[in-house]
């Protein structure tokens, strides 16, 4: 009783016989990541603790000559999160040592490392590696990828069973598309590119942007320029902290309105001694957070509440005056229409003497400075782009399926993934967070867990099930989109405000899950393989049922044989 196989497929025409296995044993698989940020060292642990030890092997092409992704390559001044910083680590791995509230960049990465360290997380890395293309082939049932080396630009090939997406959507920086961007004669920075070598004392500096860096960077840049002319195209709302309840039990005196905190030793020691009393201080703050998404309601009672409460915060900070500022700074869209931007001190800084907001348009760059759409030239020693990221809703590399059609050419008519996380038409391709995830309305790295997760449950699926490929139908994504566009008639995000969540554009479809973070934990807690087509190894389905044992029966595990006669009526598991 056998069954002869080619590379590890049969083929239709050839007859179906048992395999030589027990039942649903693991069918050894190869994986490869892009990236080795938080996704893709959450991966290596994920991937290690769900599958079956041996059965596997893992890649995580990182192109950057170091792991850790955007918390190694921004470093700008100020750079810090947005999430309190306990909830920035994995749900699973509490760090009692952060040192403030919303913890800066650095310690950050300090954590990513700490992490890796401690899983060993490193023997799956290839660093300066980045892929740049990925080809399918359905017949072999594997990925081809290209690999250009950071440092020889050599390029090379690998292949495997699984793709796995983690290089983020907030990934590639780029320079604003503003005509003469290339005649500044002076030193020209990105936040996403940091020239620690240039020196800012008693210069005189443009920063366009009103973005999340743009607010970090402006306060920090005030101490020390001599001027600074903040081009500012867009309001922007500054918020209060989100998740302050359990904040407030912490600090003695300090202003309400301040995000930021410091945590003392006392508090530090207390987390680090009593780890129910930390895991249930990130649980306030967590749950909290959760609890707030009415606000993206459009005219609910909390999203009101939140524009009065912002606003009135915002005019707080800018102080007496400045008419004009508060007049162009504060959105009319509502609260979350764009992701809600943190940062003590901005407004403050806008205010400062040396400090000169500039509002509208930029007509073009020129050898000495900008040049505003109202024809004035504004003359700078350093240029600042706090401008982003080109937002990577489309891979950043080339991914080509069976019939030779690129994901670019697919999505010719906008993204086109299902959970943010699976491309019809493109098999064992799954990408983390991708658009369709939660973005805006609560804490990362659980989404990235779940997504994690669920791709590591389809390798599962694959390796047990004897399964070639799968590809999420087209039909599941087109009921699941018309229940993004029904719902999201109602939310902050169908406003006009120019957003990535709606691919850079003012009006357009939203790509923000419908619903909470928790929400959207719920929902991808499973796969649903009745959303899948699904291709085997085998003519017949069930041949992973080989020979009639099951695992126990070949490691001679006697417990292994009964786990379903038991005292109670408990779960039971047959390995």
């Amino acid at each position: 009783m056998g069954v002869e196989v080619k590379n590890g497929v049969s083929h239709p025409n050839e007859a179906y016989g048992v395999l030589p296995q027990y039942h649903s044993k693991s069918a050894k698989i190869r994986v490869a990541c892009v990236g080795a940020g938080a996704s893709g060292l959450c991966l290596a642990y994920k991937m290690g603790k769900m599958l079956e030890p041996g059965s596997w092997d893992l890649t995580l092409y990182e192109k950057n000559p170091h792991f850790g992704g955007t918390w190694y390559e921004n470093t700008y001044p100020g750079v810090a999160c947005d999430i309190p910083s306990h909830l920035y680590t994995f749900s699973w791995d509490p760090n009692p040592d952060w040192s403030h509230y919303f913890a800066y960049g650095p310690e950050i990465q300090k954590y990513f490392e700490g992490f890796a360290k401690r899983n060993n997380s490193e023997q799956y890395m290839k660093l300066n590696s980045k892929i740049v293309e990925a080809q399918w082939n359905e017949e072999g049932g594997k990925w081809t990828i290209t690999i250009e080396d950071q440092v020889s630009k050599e390029l090379r090939t690998d292949w495997c069973n699984v793709l796995v997406n983690g290089s983020g959507i907030l990934n590639n920086w780029k320079w604003p598309d503003i005509e003469g961007i290339d005649d500044f004669k002076g030193p020209k920075l990105h936040s996403a590119n940091w020239d620690h070598s240039i020196d800012f004392k008693d210069k005189s500096i443009g920063v366009i942007g009103t973005g999340s860096s743009s607010v970090q960077i402006v306060p920090q840049m005030q101490k020390v320029v001599k001027h600074m002319e903040v081009f500012m195209r867009s309001p922007t709302w500054i918020s209060p902290p989100f998740g302050g309840g359990a904040l407030n039990e912490l600090r003695q005196e300090s202003d309400p309105g301040d995000r930021q905190y410091e945590f003392t030793p006392e508090n530090k020691q207390v987390f680090k001694n009593d780890p129910e009393y930390l895991l249930q201080f990130r649980k306030k703050i967590e749950a909290e957070i959760n609890s707030l998404f009415g606000m993206y309601q459009q005219g609910s009672e909390m999203s009101d509440a939140f524009r009065e409460v912002i606003t009135n915060e915002m005019h707080r900070r800018i102080g007496l005056g400045n008419e004009e500022l508060k007049k162009f700074i504060i959105p009319k869209w509502s609260p979350g229409c764009r992701r809600i931007s943190p940062g003590d001190g901005y407004l403050e800084a806008l205010v400062k003497p040396n400090v000169t907001p500039v509002f509208g348009g930029i007509k073009k760059i020129v050898a000495e400075g900008i040049v505003t759409e109202d024809g004035k030239t504004h003359p700078m020693d350093v240029l600042v782009c706090a401008t982003g990221f080109q937002v990577a809703f489309k891979p950043a590399f080339k991914v080509v399926n069976n019939e030779g059609v690129t994901l670019t050419e697919d999505w010719a008519d906008g993204p086109n993934m299902y959970l943010g996380l699976s491309a019809p038409r493109f098999p064992n391709f799954y990408t983390i967070v991708g658009p369709g995830a939660t973005w805006s309305s609560g804490t990362l790295l659980p989404s990235i867990e779940c997504s994690v997760e669920y791709a590591v449950k389809m390798m599962q699926k694959i390796q047990t099930l004897t399964i070639k490929s799968l590809d999420v139908k087209q039909e599941a994504l087109d009921d699941i989109y018309a229940h993004f566009d029904e719902f999201h008639k109602t939310t902050v995000w169908q406003e006009e405000c120019r957003s990535w969540f709606k691919d850079g554009k003012a009006k357009n479809r939203i790509y923000l899950w419908p619903g909470s973070t928790i929400h959207f934990l719920k929902t991808i807690r499973e796969p649903r393989l009745e959303d899948y087509n699904i291709r085997y190894k085998y003519k017949n389905r069930f041949a992973f049922l080989g020979n009639g044992e099951v695992k126990a029966h070949v490691t001679n595990d006697y417990a292994g044989l009964a786990p379903y006669i038991r005292n109670s009526d408990h779960d039971w598991v047959i390995e």
